[in-house]
C-alpha cells in the first residue's frame, strides 16, 4: 500500500488554465467516486481551493496505475496528455505527509502563516467523509495535519510567524489571562475567522464559548458547524460550554466572560450604550475582562465599563519587530515538529500495512483451503 497524490497549483499552470482543473462541488462528487473505482484506489480525498486542486490517494501500488488517473484528468481539462503531465506535480507517501501538513500550516503561504489554508482542508475531509471515498489512513492523514495546525498555531515559539487576526486574538488573551483553560469566552461575529478562533480556544480547553450575533440563526448555525468540526476531526471528549447568543440574550455571558473578542465580521455598532449598561449592571463579579476589538467601530461604548475592562483593539499593538534570531527559531521549531510528526504518521501507516497484508494472506489461505477441500471431496465422489 502506498500514499500518493497528484495535482496542480498556480504556480504549475497558467492562470487561463487553472481554472480548468477546479472543481465545482458536483464535479467534485463524480471525480471522488469515479476514481475511487480505479483499479487499486482503496482511498480518495480531494483538496480543492482557488490556488489548487490536489488528489490524495491511498493505493495497492501493486496493482493501480499511475497513468488512469493522468488520462482521467486530461479527458476532463480537454487537455492533451502529454500537456497533463507536465502540469501535474505528484508525490508519495512521507512526502505527502510533509506537503499536506506544510499547507495546512500556512507555512506556503506569503507572509507565511494564513489561517485561510485550514478551511479548504477541512472541507476536503467533510467531503470524502459524507461520500464515504475515504478509510482509516487518508482520513487520520487530514485529522493529523489539522491537529499539528492547531499545534503549530498554539505554540509561543511559533508566534513570529503567526500574525493574522486569529492567532493575534489568542495571543492578547493569553498575555492578559494566563492560562485559558478555566476562561469563559464570547465571540461576536459569523465569519470564517471567527469559527477559527474557536476552535483554537476550544483545543485550549475554555470553560465555555458563546457565539453572539444580531441574529441569532447565525450564532446558531456558527455552533452546529463547530459541533460538526469537532465529530469530523477530534478524537474524545470536549469538555468546554457551547452556547449561541443574539444580542437580548447576550448580557448575562457578556457580563461573567473572562475574554470577547470582536471580529471584523461584526457590526459592533449593534452593541447599545444600553447593552453595556445592563452588562455592568448584573455582573457578578468584580474580575477584569479583557475585550480585544478588531473591529474598532464603536470603541467608545466600552468605556462605560471603565476600569472593569481591559479593551485593546488591532491598533493599539503594533506588528511586533521580531528578531532574526526569533524568526529562525519558529523556523527550526516548524521543521522540527514536521519531522517528528511526519515520521509518527508512517510507522502508524507502516503498521497498518502489515496488519492489512497479514489480513489479506489469512483470506487467502483460508480460500485455499476451501477450494482444496471441495476439489478433493469431488476427487472422492
Amino acid at each position: 500500500m502506498k500514499i500518493l497524490m497528484y495535482g496542480v497549483n498556480k504556480d504549475t499552470v497558467s492562470i487561463e488554465d487553472i481554472d480548468k482543473y477546479t472543481l465545482n462541488e458536483r464535479q467534485k462528487i463524480r471525480h471522488l467516486h469515479d476514481i475511487k473505482n480505479f483499479d487499486g484506489v482503496k482511498e480518495v480525498c480531494i483538496l480543492s481551493s482557488e490556488v489548487r486542486s490536489e488528489y490524495y490517494l491511498n493505493v495497492d501500488e501493486t496493482v493501480f496505475k499511475h497513468g488512469d488517473l493522468l488520462r482521467y484528468l486530461s479527458n476532463f481539462t480537454g487537455k492533451p496528455l502529454k500537456e497533463t503531465i507536465l502540469e501535474t506535480y505528484s508525490k508519495f507517501n512521507k512526502d505527502v505527509v510533509n506537503h499536506l501538513f506544510t499547507i495546512v500550516s500556512g507555512m506556503e503561504t506569503k507572509p507565511k502563516g494564513s489561517h485561510t489554508t485550514l478551511r479548504p482542508v477541512e472541507n476536503a475531509l467533510n467531503f470524502g467523509t459524507k461520500e464515504e471515498t475515504i478509510g482509516i489512513m487518508i482520513k487520520d492523514l487530514f485529522k493529523s495535519a489539522i491537529k499539528f495546525s492547531r499545534k503549530m498555531r498554539l505554540s509561543e515559539v511559533m508566534r513570529p510567524l503567526y500574525c493574522a487576526q486569529p492567532s493575534r486574538a489568542i495571543e492578547m488573551l493569553q498575555d492578559s489571562l494566563g492560562k485559558l483553560e478555566d476562561k469563559k469566552c464570547v465571540l461576536f461575529g459569523n465569519g470564517y475567522d471567527v469559527l477559527h478562533i474557536a476552535k483554537l480556544l476550544l483545543s485550549l480547553n475554555v470553560q465555555s464559548l458563546t457565539i453572539a450575533n444580531e441574529d441569532i440563526f447565525f450564532s446558531t448555525k456558527m455552533i452546529n458547524s463547530l459541533k460538526e468540526w469537532i465529530e469530523l476531526t477530534v478524537d474524545g471528549p470536549i469538555l468546554t460550554r457551547l452556547h449561541a447568543a443574539d444580542l437580548l440574550s447576550v448580557g448575562y455571558r457578556f457580563s461573567n466572560a473572562d475574554g470577547i473578542i470582536l471580529s471584523q465580521s461584526f457590526n459592533s455598532e449593534c452593541l447599545s450604550r444600553e447593552l453595556i449598561e445592563k452588562v455592568e449592571t448584573i455582573r457578578q463579579t468584580k474580575k477584569k475582562q479583557m475585550i480585544v476589538d478588531f473591529n474598532q467601530s464603536n470603541r467608545e461604548v466600552f468605556y462605560a465599563l471603565g476600569h472593569l475592562v481591559n479593551y485593546m483593539s488591532f491598533d493599539d499593538r503594533s506588528m511586533k519587530d521580531f528578531t532574526e534570531n526569533e524568526l529562525n527559531q519558529a523556523d527550526i521549531y516548524f521543521d522540527e515538529n514536521l519531522i517528528h510528526e511526519t515520521e509518527k504518521f508512517m510507522g502508524n501507516y507502516q503498521l497498518l500495512n502489515e496488519k492489512y497484508a497479514q489480513e489479506n494472506v489469512k483470506e487467502w489461505s483460508s480460500l485455499h483451503k476451501a477450494v482444496g477441500s471441495d476439489s478433493i471431496h469431488k476427487s472422492m465422489t
